[in-house]
This record gives structure tokens, C-alpha cells and sequence, in this order.
């Protein structure tokens, strides 16, 4: 992935930084050790950041950097994530993805995670009221994603991820059948053989807690 990320980084453009963005992520959350993945995602933010200099319209490049502050967020305390406005950016940023390009399942799916890790991370109610955040929300928002993109590997992951971690007695079910149905696509690349692997890892973990 580093490799993929160098050769992006001198193609250039908005294609290019994008790139390098997204392969900088994949590394920081399927295979790097722990003490590299936030330099990995601060590098991945640089990306996306230069590729929307070059393209202030490209709209991949706005998701690449949500994601890259939304995982920063997820590796800092609820205080100083909130301080350093973590989810006002990466709101902002899906908005203006979404308002790019309306027919796109990205932004809708990442915005339902959005609302499900700010639940999680803090509560309901908090998350209602300093962010407009709700479990209704990120819920409904990722089955629309789902339902626009079956086959869309990555994000189908962290919705399902996403709602298992938030409530498993009520999601467990269909968080799972996101999983599977995930382990038994056809994976279109490297990175998306790494998430199938994760979402093996979820499984197995859920299998062994409920055998608990």
C-alpha cells in the first residue's frame, strides 16, 4: 500500500492525492501497527487536502478526507475530538460530497456511520445535541447505502461494523448478515480482500461472544 501510495503521490492531481489518500487509509486500518496508523491517517488527510486544492469539485477526494478525520477522531479522547471539531469537518465535508453528487451511495453510507460512531462514542442524547447526531438516523442512512450499493464491500463494512458496536442485542442480526453476505463477495482489490478478512475477524468474534 505505501508503494501504491508513493506512485500516487507523483502522478499528482486530484486523482493521484485521492488515491494516495485512500491507500494511506487502508494501510492505517488493516495493516499498519499501532504506532504508525496516526501519522498514516495525518499523511492521508495531507492527500485528500491536495487533491482538493488541485480540484476543489472532486468529490472522491472529500470522502478520503472525511474518513481520514473521522479515524483520527475515533484515536482521540470524546474531549479533544470534540474541541478540535473532528465531527463538525467531517460532516461538512460528506454534506458537500452528497450535494457533488446526489446519486452517489458513499456520502449517504458514510454519513450514516457518522451519526452511529457519535452515538456510541458519547450518547444519545449528547450526541443529539451538539451535533444534530441520531441512532434513527445512521441507521436508516446505512440501509439506504446498502440498498443503492449492495456490492459496495468497504462501505457495507463500516455500516455493519458500525451498528454492531452500537447496539449488538439490536443489530447483531443484520449486522452479521452484512458481514457474511461481505466474506462472500467477490473482492475487487487488495484492499477490499483486507476488509473481507476483517469482517471474518467480526464474525468470529461475534460467534464466540454469544457463545459466552
Amino acid at each position: 500500500m505505501r508503494a501504491a501510495a508513493r506512485l500516487a503521490r507523483r502522478a499528482g492531481g486530484a486523482d493521484g492525492f485521492t488515491l494516495a489518500a485512500k491507500a494511506a487509509l487502508v494501510d492505517a486500518l488493516y495493516l499498519a501497527p499501532d504506532a504508525e496508523i496516526s501519522k498514516l491517517l495525518e499523511r492521508a488527510a495531507r492527500d485528500a487536502r491536495k487533491a482538493l486544492a488541485a480540484a476543489p469539485d472532486y468529490e472522491p477526494a472529500y470522502l478520503q478526507l472525511a474518513i481520514a478525520l473521522g479515524q483520527t477522531a475515533e484515536r482521540t479522547d470524546p474531549i479533544t475530538a470534540h474541541l478540535s471539531g473532528y465531527a463538525q469537518q467531517g460532516q461538512a465535508l460528506l454534506q458537500r460530497a452528497r450535494a457533488l453528487a446526489p446519486d452517489d451511495p458513499w456520502p449517504v453510507g458514510l454519513l450514516g456511520i457518522w451519526h452511529l460512531q457519535l452515538v456510541r462514542r458519547g450518547s444519545a442524547v449528547l450526541a443529539a445535541e451538539f451535533y444534530g447526531a441520531s441512532e434513527a438516523e445512521g441507521v436508516r442512512l446505512c440501509r439506504q447505502a446498502a440498498a443503492q450499493a449492495p456490492d459496495a464491500l468497504p462501505l457495507r463494512y463500516g455500516c455493519a461494523v458500525s451498528m454492531l458496536e452500537l447496539d449488538p442485542a439490536r443489530y447483531g442480526g443484520e449486522a452479521l448478515r452484512s458481514l457474511t453476505a461481505i466474506v462472500q463477495m467477490p473482492a475487487a482489490d487488495a484492499a477490499e480482500r483486507l476488509i473481507q478478512q476483517a469482517a471474518r475477524g467480526q464474525i468470529d468474534a461475534a460467534r464466540r461472544s454469544a457463545v459466552r
